[in-house]
């Protein structure tokens, strides 16, 4: 991206030696699971590169969707793919100074052969799921094509599109959430995804919260 990749161009591993996801925790990446980051350069301010994280989660949901008919398949905030209420992909969305402007450096990975062991929370494949899964190049075609075109409707439609086909797909919108970001917790319902993506929460108080980042767990008596 600094030396001038062009926009959309396309990095895949077979396997990486030090994988990272959100808040630099490891990403366990043996060979046989799909690792990709695509580089997207929009020309859009930073404050809407965050957006991408949804359309990835869509791509994911997609690409999954297409390959297991009548599953449990739901996204999670902020971009969680869950399969059977287990997480399937890995999601992460970081930014790189190119010039006058910043691009985006989307970081996906899809669980197809391992689901990793030692996970915060439960881990599924599809090689668990399918009697024959595809190749790690039949999934990552399948991957480009919901990509290019989630990734195109938000460039030619904004986020709106792309915000409700997500919570059409949504776990846990009008239940009861814990939401963790370090030292802080907040308890409440959870109602949706405002317009930029950020998490509403409305605490019993009836007082609302806009959340940009944290741990979304179901609450006791949710």
């Amino acid at each position: 991206a600094q030396n001038g990749a062009p926009n959309r161009t396309l990095v895949w591993a077979r396997s990486q030696n030090a994988g990272r996801g959100r808040l630099g925790r490891t990403w366990h990446s043996p060979e046989g699971n799909l690792y990709t980051t695509a580089l997207l350069d929009p020309g859009l301010p930073l404050s809407r590169l965050q957006e991408l994280s949804f359309v990835a989660s869509l791509a994911v949901h997609d690409t999954v969707s297409g390959l297991l008919s009548d599953v449990d398949l739901v996204l999670k905030w902020p971009n969680d793919v869950l399969l059977g209420g287990a997480k399937i992909s890995g999601i992460l969305t970081e930014t790189r100074v190119c010039g006058d402007h910043v691009a985006a450096l989307l970081g996906v990975g899809i669980n197809l052969a391992h689901a990793p062991e030692a996970a915060r929370y439960p881990t599924t494949s599809l090689a668990d799921h399918l009697a024959v899964p595809p190749t790690v190049e039949g999934l990552l075609d399948l991957y480009l094509t919901a990509l290019s075109a989630r990734y195109a409707l938000w460039c030619s439609a904004g986020f709106a599109p792309i915000r409700a086909a997500w919570s059409e797909r949504s776990r846990w919108i009008g239940q009861r959430v814990s939401v963790e970001n370090g030292e802080q917790k907040i308890v409440g319902r959870y109602d949706g995804v405002e317009a930029d993506g950020a998490m509403l929460v409305t605490v019993d108080s009836g007082e609302k919260h806009r959340i940009s980042a944290g741990d979304v767990r179901l609450a006791e008596g949710g």
